[in-house]
């Protein structure tokens, strides 16, 4: 009963003061509208479309695999859903030996180092794409390099 009791004298205290209830509607307002800024400021707008250019220096996204360990380069093209090229975007590569990495330059192009081991690949095997950056939304792909045995 203390508790129901509480609440009553907190709601006869606000009734008594429009002064109070006017101050509360206030704060609800300026919490909102920072609730609702944040969201407009950290929802990602843009989309990329991504494409792989070159493989080992063949045109698409097929690398052939003849050596122990085969390294290669990949060379990727961002854009924004416009058609603009994205300069700083982070393309990283997995599926290889290790995590490859690079940033897209001013005219959105990668160049991506990658290693792969032949026990990794048995017939084929795919190589999985990450490209990210602040504002745009993050875009993945589980086969955007292909890797086969020569």
């Amino acid at each position: 009963m203390k508790y129901i009791d509480r609440i009553a004298k907190s709601v006869a205290c606000i009734r008594e003061s429009p002064l109070r209830i006017a101050a509360l509607i206030i704060l609800a307002i300026i919490i909102f509208s920072v609730l609702v800024a944040l969201l407009v400021i950290l929802t990602p707008k843009g989309t990329f479309e991504v494409e792989c250019i070159q493989c080992g220096g063949r045109d698409g996204n097929l690398f052939i695999a003849s050596e122990a360990n085969a390294n290669f380069d990949v060379v990727v093209k961002v854009n924004d859903k416009d058609g603009n090229a994205v300069e700083n975007a982070t393309v990283k590569i997995y599926g290889g030996v290790e995590k490859a990495y690079a940033k897209t330059n001013a005219d959105g192009i990668a160049v991506v180092n990658v290693t792969v081991a032949p026990d990794q690949i048995e017939q084929s095997a795919f190589l999985k794409v990450v490209v990210e950056k602040s504002g745009f939304k993050k875009y993945v792909r589980s086969d955007f390099v292909v890797v086969t045995r020569g």
